[in-house]
């Protein structure tokens, strides 16, 4: 008789610092992905466990203690290693060279790295994904893209699998990329399973209709800064790069320039983001048409703005309001 298929050996990686709930909920995905193989009559197909590359608990960022942590051994080998979100300073998990030793002698015997959220950096830390397109929580895409350069980042998506290094955006992020690595390693149909019994929604590609404009501020250039009150004011109102230098006190293109660098973005891209953020806010919490949300933040032609709209966010406006209307 055939021998049974070995299963997946899956290590969870546990971080000081990390959220709780992408630690344990890969196990729970996993666990599941197993409950429901049985019921089908057949073997688990994964084995996952917690591990850390020390001895001794973890805490999360919240300060609950997982005590139930592995240190790893010298002589383990696993087909899949997920490394978790992280939330506050990375500077304390980017500084400990063993993390990182340990993640890229893994992946050179064979494992497949996958990262959640924040934990994008601790796999770019092994230069792994250099000259790969990799992603990460939208609200830490400026952190990566200044430390790691090399990496093609693409902040818009949820998930990209290379095979050997996977990435996903944010911090839930983590059940779709359980449940791909279910499809992958199982069965697609266990996947859809799990998927169902978990009440969530398969197939997400994007994590731009969550992704929040935040105008950075505190970049130290006072005239940008003065362009930027402008800008905000004449949201509703027609503007121009030259009303914009002139409320800075600066030639145009000094301001184009320095308003780049300073937000990175040009200022009539500014105005497109400030735009469409308060498009989304009237959206979430009024009941406004769509032609009159489209005339209050600035777009005389609502055709243009539902193509701005879903250009910015990958929903059409009421797409976006059926999905996240507080009402």
């Amino acid at each position: 008789m055939p021998s049974e298929p070995s299963s997946i050996r899956i290590a969870v990686l546990a971080l000081d610092g990390c959220v709780a709930s992408s630690v344990t909920g890969p196990l729970d995905v996993f666990a599941m992905a197993n409950l429901l193989s049985r019921d089908g009559g057949k073997g688990a197909p994964f084995s996952a466990e917690l591990v850390s590359v020390r001895t001794g608990p973890t805490r999360s960022f919240h300060g609950l203690e997982l005590a139930a942590v592995r240190a790893v051994e010298p002589t383990d080998r696993f087909d899949v290693i997920l490394i978790p979100a992280v939330v506050g300073s990375l500077d304390a998990c980017l500084a400990e060279p063993a993390t990182s030793a340990w993640l890229k002698g893994q992946h050179d015997q064979g494992a497949k790295l996958a990262a959640v959220c924040a934990g994008a950096f601790l796999l770019a830390q092994t230069g792994l994904l250099d000259g790969r397109e990799a992603t990460t929580h939208w609200g830490l895409a400026r952190d990566f893209a200044a430390r790691y350069p090399r990496v093609a980042l693409k902040p818009e998506l949820l998930l990209l699998d290379h095979g050997d290094v996977l990435t996903a955006g944010g911090i839930t992020a983590y059940l779709d990329l359980c449940l791909h690595l279910v499809a992958k390693h199982a069965s697609p149909e266990l996947a859809s399973h799990c998927a169902k019994m978990l009440l969530v929604e398969p197939g997400r590609r994007f994590q731009v209709p969550y992704a929040v404009h935040s105008a950075p501020r505190e970049h130290g250039d006072a005239a940008v800064l003065r362009a930027q009150e402008w800008l905000e004011a004449q949201l509703a109102s027609e503007v121009s790069l030259s009303g914009a230098a002139a409320a800075a006190s600066l030639g145009a293109r000094t301001l184009l320039r320095r308003f780049q660098k300073a937000t990175g973005d040009t200022p009539l891209e500014y105005v497109q983001r400030l735009r469409i953020e308060a498009a989304r806010r009237l959206l979430e919490t009024t009941p406004r048409t769509v032609e009159d949300i489209s005339q209050a933040v600035g777009y005389v032609d609502t055709t243009s703005f539902r193509r701005r709209f879903k250009a910015r966010t990958g929903l059409s406006p009421d797409a976006y309001r059926r999905r996240f209307a507080l009402r």
